[in-house]
């Protein structure tokens, strides 16, 4: 049922990605105007390592799910795999990118 769902999303409605979803991060997360500062400087260095460590397509999948919420059954559709290739794409991802965010000091390990 849920794939026939995804699907019908997918060709309805398409899969897009928001360029303006980094600036709204800090408000999905309730990250709040007291550590401002903090905040912009953790996502400007997580910006940068995403588009210095992942693959393309660990960014890919990154940003659609994290920055823009994107069903994991509509990305397992248009990519053309399946939700186990995802969740490890995902955590590889997650991997490179906590190693990045400690190695530049922004994050302890």
């Amino acid at each position: 049922m849920s794939s026939k769902v995804g699907r019908h999303l997918w060709r309805t409605s398409g899969v897009h990605l928001d360029p303006d979803a980094w600036d709204r991060l800090p408000d999905r997360f309730g990250l709040g105007p007291g550590r401002e500062v903090e905040t912009r400087e953790l996502l400007d260095g997580l910006r940068r390592a995403v588009e210095a460590e992942l693959s393309e397509r660990q960014r890919r999948i990154f940003e659609a799910i994290v920055l823009n919420g994107v069903p994991l059954d509509v990305l397992t559709i248009e990519l053309d795999t399946n939700r186990n290739a995802i969740y490890k794409t995902l955590f590889d991802a997650r991997r490179k990118l906590r190693a990045a965010l400690v190695a530049n000091g922004l994050m302890d390990r």
